[in-house]
């Protein structure tokens, strides 16, 4: 059984058409416990930590088939919170019916919040959007990077919705698609560069701070067919990174 990791992902190559695509992410101080930093209901917690796993392996074009929630915390009250969290981040993802597990921590006390999330698809190799950059395109983001208090966690116009990602997925041209994390847009994109064996030509005068953490995947970044850069005219905060050639 083949095993390969591609950024932040693991593909396990099931047979010759299947590929298991493993997504994680982790979460610690972000609650209201004595000892948290940022101070939200673990629900907001919950959802938002599921949001990065559940981003990272939907962008593949993977169906998801399990998620595992360690809860490093009690399960009353801030175990179910937490999961109700996770929950609705399924639900708004279009995701309904899958295998949830989990843990929590009954053993002793704790004065953080902590989680940490993996999520678990499957795709059919030939569909599978990673490493499918085989000719000169246009790199753009979607979507503003924001983390912590920047992010209205009700509602918030500013951050990529799964509707984009199930838009773009359907669209052949849409060569890769990537969600950025703490660590920037122009990070993820060298590393989706490097990964496609590709040349990163940053454009002049951006109107997106590309350095700039986008928290729990409040963006991401795709690869498009440069002449058919029009196809994402009716998106909001498209912004226009670069090229990969």
């Amino acid at each position: 059984m083949k095993v390969e990791k591609i950024r932040d992902l693991t593909l396990i190559h099931m047979d010759n058409n299947k590929i298991m695509v493993v997504a994680c992410d982790s979460c610690g101080g972000i609650g209201l416990k004595s000892g948290d930093t940022l101070k939200v209901p673990p629900f907001i917690t919950g959802k938002f930590t599921a949001r990065v796993g559940i981003m990272e392996v939907i962008c593949t074009g993977a169906e998801i088939v399990t998620l595992a929630n360690n809860v490093c915390n009690e399960m009353y009250d801030t175990g179910t919170e937490i999961i109700k969290g996770v929950k609705e981040e399924l639900k708004s993802s279009g995701i309904d019916e899958i295998s949830l597990t989990g843990s929590t921590e009954e053993n002793f006390p704790t004065n953080s919040t902590a989680l940490g999330i993996t999520v678990i698809g499957v795709a059919d190799k030939n569909t599978l959007k990673i490493n499918k950059i085989y000719e000169p395109a246009a790199l753009v983001s979607i979507g503003i990077p924001k983390v912590g208090n920047e992010i209205d966690f009700i509602q918030d116009k500013d951050i990529i919705d799964y509707n984009t990602i199930k838009y773009l997925l359907s669209l052949e041209k849409v060569f890769e698609m990537v969600p950025v994390g703490s660590k920037g847009i122009l990070y993820e994109a060298e590393t989706l560069a490097k990964f496609n064996n590709k040349r990163l030509f940053i454009r002049e005068n951006l109107k997106v701070n590309i350095n700039k953490s986008a928290g729990p995947s409040t963006c991401i970044i795709a690869a498009v067919n440069k002449k058919s850069i029009n196809i994402l005219s009716q998106l909001n905060n498209v912004n226009f990174i670069g090229d990969l050639a």
